[in-house]
């Protein structure tokens, strides 16, 4: 089960198209409610890099607790 949610994650690319302070939509029309606190503007760009590195740290978590139950 683990494996399969590494391997959908890891092909998963969610690119972003608009933000603002509430919410993110992504480029196949999905949108979503932002899980960050924004206190200012930020750029489509940089909210990328956030959902980007997000994404790699949950992978990490995921791996980690994988490779401690074997």
């Amino acid at each position: 089960m683990k494996n399969k949610l590494i391997k959908i994650m890891e092909e998963k690319n969610m690119k972003v198209v608009r933000v603002d302070k509430h919410e993110y939509e992504l480029e196949n029309g999905d949108v979503y409610p932002n899980v960050f606190e924004l206190d200012e503007d930020i750029t489509v760009e940089e909210f990328q890099k956030l959902l980007d590195e997000s994404k790699f740290l949950v992978l990490s978590h995921i791996k980690n607790i994988e490779e401690e139950n074997e």
